[in-house]
């Protein structure tokens, strides 16, 4: 590829051969290393192609061999000029447009997200804005390691971040934490204080594991929201079998419960449903840097329509962008005609809701175990309305109550430890 764009940029000629002797007119060009390319023969004729420095070199081989030759065709940058060298104009534009293009790729016009799920790339790319990383930066104030750890300490969530400049384009690759939350919870400071792990709703407990604290509850046992389930106060129990003081750690547990959602939603049996017509209408957008530029538009408008927009970025092979895109707006026309489920299609739908309530339920690690829920239908609505049965995981840290008879325990202990 890059030897056929020189051979362009110096220019070549196809020529075709004739004469007395055409193959030592080829063993010559050899010995005196002259390129020649693309060699055919056709009806006791040699074709081939000859650079245009080649092509200069020949005079003396011509007459020694006594051959000659006519030009078929011409190709590259040299012909070109010599076409149009009477249109200055013409070659200013080119040298006009030359500057502009390396003027434009010292900026950055276009930032990618990838990886992000939980975060929208608007987002991502609002955040970056307000700390002075923004489209048409120049890519020499472009620090990589600085927005790396920019994201990094401006999103608990995101782990790992990656930026790298290709071309016109600010390329951003993250990797978000979904465990963010629970982590939090870990990472707490162990000044000391204990902390216990309570209910936070009414729930029997299923199983309970317990890798530090002391658990209050047993497998089978009802609890209510507040109730203290591992506590990080352990009692030390001297022989007489008395607390003679307390050792305190920072709980932590796997405890699930099952517990009860309810589950209560309803809908009109009438209900309005857009129809589209199959009228559209189409606008344009030009936009230059951050600035919109509506083209003149002849076409219909609409009362109530859907509006899509597809925008097209203009740009110079995959990373060279520029600071010019195109929005193609499609509105299409609907209206809005009254309908009523019967029965059957009531039932169906709401039974989707319920699938979708289900959905949300198994995302958050929850395992259904009983549905309670009943969809009943009269003349006006359908409604659905129950409990469904769970097993998911319970609890949440809490700073353990040291109550006043624990202190004087532990007071005790240490003076004890004193006159020893």
């Amino acid at each position: 590829m890059l030897i056929d764009k020189l051979k362009y940029l110096q220019g070549y000629v196809k020529i075709k051969l004739y004469g007395y002797a055409p193959e030592r007119f080829l063993n010559l060009c050899s010995n005196r290393n002259i390129l020649i390319w693309n060699l055919e023969y056709e009806d006791g004729n040699y074709i081939f192609c000859i650079s245009i420095k080649g092509i200069k070199s020949l005079k003396p081989i011509l007459k020694k061999t006594r051959t000659t030759f006519e030009i078929l065709e011409r190709h590259g940058m040299p012909f070109y000029m010599h076409r149009y060298r009477k249109r200055k104009l013409f070659a200013v534009g080119i040298l006009v447009c030359s500057i502009l293009l390396y003027t434009m790729s010292l900026f950055i016009w276009k930032i990618e997200v990838d990886g992000n799920l939980h975060r929208t790339d608007d987002s991502i790319i609002q955040f970056l804005e307000e700390n002075h990383v923004y489209h048409g930066m120049r890519k020499s104030k472009i620090d990589c390691e600085t927005i790396e750890e920019l994201l990094r300490t401006g999103y608990d969530d995101i782990i790992w971040a990656s930026v790298k400049v290709e071309g016109t384009m600010l390329v951003i690759d993250i990797q978000e934490n979904l465990s963010t939350n629970q982590q939090a919870q870990e990472k707490k400071v162990d000044d000391g204080t204990p902390f216990d792990i309570v209910a936070d709703k009414d729930a029997v407990i299923y199983s309970i594991l317990a890798r530090k604290g002391l658990p209050q509850v047993e497998e089978g046992a009802e609890v209510h929201a507040g109730d203290i389930l591992v506590t990080g106060q352990i009692p030390v129990i001297s022989d007489d079998g008395e607390t003679v003081s307390y050792q305190y750690c920072t709980s932590d547990a796997d405890i699930m419960g099952i517990t009860q959602y309810p589950y209560d939603d309803s809908f009109l049996l009438e209900y309005q449903d857009k129809v589209f017509t199959g009228n559209e209408s189409i606008d344009y957008e030009l936009r230059l840097g951050k600035k919109q530029f509506s083209l003149p538009n002849f076409s219909k408008t609409f009362f109530k329509c859907d509006t899509i927009t597809d925008e097209y970025d203009l740009k110079i092979g995959d990373t060279f962008y520029l600071p010019v895109a195109f929005n193609r707006k499609t509105y299409k026309e609907y209206e809005i005609v009254k309908k009523r489920y019967t029965k059957e299609e009531a039932k169906q739908v709401a039974e989707g809701k319920l699938e979708q309530f289900y959905k949300k339920l198994r995302q958050k690690g929850v395992q259904i175990i009983e549905n309670n829920v009943m969809i009943v239908t009269d003349g006006k609505k359908c409604k659905a309305s129950g409990s469904i049965k769970v097993i998911e995981k319970i609890g949440t840290q809490k700073a353990s109550v040291i109550s006043e008879e624990t202190q004087e325990g532990q007071m005790t202990d240490e003076s004890d430890g004193e006159d020893d």
